[in-house]
């Protein structure tokens, strides 16, 4: 199977959800663990209003609702593009799996037991999978919000777009505050003064994110300097965030007319 490249932004035009919508139901036909497979939002009834920063809102009935969606969604990067950042939420029993592919299409599945059952509580990951690190989970975490922020941004969605954008300097804090406990082997701190408390006075010079341009410059400010950081934990960590850039640049192109469009 060739995997889609990216255009326009890295989006596949206002209509790719429809577009890829059959051959998702295709693949759903195909397990049969998945009782029933249907879009809901902005590509749902007979008048979808999807455009070129929307996503794509699948509902999926399963009594497996988190083996399922991990499954699903192994098999749409397979088949389309490879996965650059994951939100995952819910239960056992009532599971989210929200995708940013690498060729910018992004999915939420959400998979339900159609049977109300009690779900025990615990931490949501990939089945079969190990806890990723504290710093690759990080990593993936600062990659979903650049992105939603980004689009938020396109949208002309200040209000969210400067909130999510300001959560990517806490990501950054957060991988300072790592590398600390790495190197005195301890969480806990009575004092400061390490070297890594001067990343809290870099972080005063990125743009203010208070407008689509502000937001973009800021989302690249804090993408370079994670990429800093990393190289102080772990290069290989450190990853191609050209899906991101391409994403910045669409938005930064997008004439401001549109923005609310």
């Amino acid at each position: 199977m060739v995997k889609t490249r990216m255009t326009g932004g890295g989006q596949q035009g206002a209509n790719w959800q429809l577009q890829m919508l059959p051959e998702l139901e295709e693949m759903a036909s195909r397990d049969s663990r998945i009782q029933e497979l249907r879009p809901y939002g902005s590509a749902a009834g007979d008048q979808p209003c999807t455009d070129r920063w929307s996503d794509l809102d699948l509902s999926i009935t399963t009594a497996e609702p988190l083996a399922v969606a991990e499954d699903f969604a192994r098999g749409i990067s397979a088949r389309y593009s490879p996965i650059f950042a994951t939100s995952r939420s819910g239960s056992s029993v009532r599971y989210t799996l929200r995708l940013v592919l690498s060729d910018l299409r992004r999915l939420d599945i959400t998979a339900a037991d159609p049977v109300d059952r009690k779900a025990p509580p615990g931490p949501i990951h990939a089945v079969g999978d190990d806890p990723p690190c504290a710093m690759a989970e990080l990593v993936n975490d600062f990659r979903f919000d650049a992105v939603l922020a980004a689009v938020k941004a396109a949208r002309g969605d200040v209000l969210i777009g400067a909130h999510l954008t300001l959560q990517l300097a806490r990501h950054v804090l957060v991988a300072a505050m790592l590398l600390r406990d790495r190197d005195t082997g301890t969480d806990h701190h009575r004092f400061g003064g390490s070297r890594w408390d001067a990343w809290a006075t870099r972080l005063t010079s990125a743009p203010a994110p208070y407008n689509r341009y502000g937001i973009t410059a800021a989302i690249r400010y804090y993408t370079d300097a994670l990429e800093e950081v990393l190289t102080d934990w772990d290069a290989e960590l450190r990853s191609d965030n050209q899906p991101l850039v391409t994403l910045l640049d669409a938005v930064d192109e997008q004439p401001a007319a549109r923005q609310t469009a």
